[in-house]
């Protein structure tokens, strides 16, 4: 009667534990992806980035998933994810100055 018992409450545990994994592994693969890496914000917070390439990760990356880099995510790595003015200047496209005043000023 015992071992009954034993196998009964078993394979209830057993059988708890395979809902379980039934329903939560589909609901986290199910969820989005909202990382934001704190290299965007080094260039969402840049004075001169263009407005239309912040919070995109296809400014450093080929593609949506954020895997290989493009020409820019290379160059960024290679000064130690800082914006620079070289960086700036490397990539003209992905940057705006300030048009001068007709005095020369900025």
């Amino acid at each position: 009667m015992r071992q009954k018992v034993l196998r009964a409450f078993v394979g209830m545990l057993l059988l708890t534990a395979a809902l379980m994994l039934a329903f939560v592994k589909p609901a986290s693969l199910s969820m989005t992806v909202q990382a934001k890496p704190a290299f965007m914000d080094r260039y969402n917070r840049d004075p001169y980035a263009k407005a239309q390439w912040k919070d995109k990760c296809t400014l450093c990356h080929i593609g949506k998933g954020g895997e290989r880099r493009n020409d820019f995510g290379e160059a960024f790595e290679d000064v130690g994810f800082r914006i620079t003015p070289k960086l700036r200047a490397r990539f003209p496209n992905l940057f705006e100055y300030p048009k001068p005043t007709p005095d020369g000023r900025k």
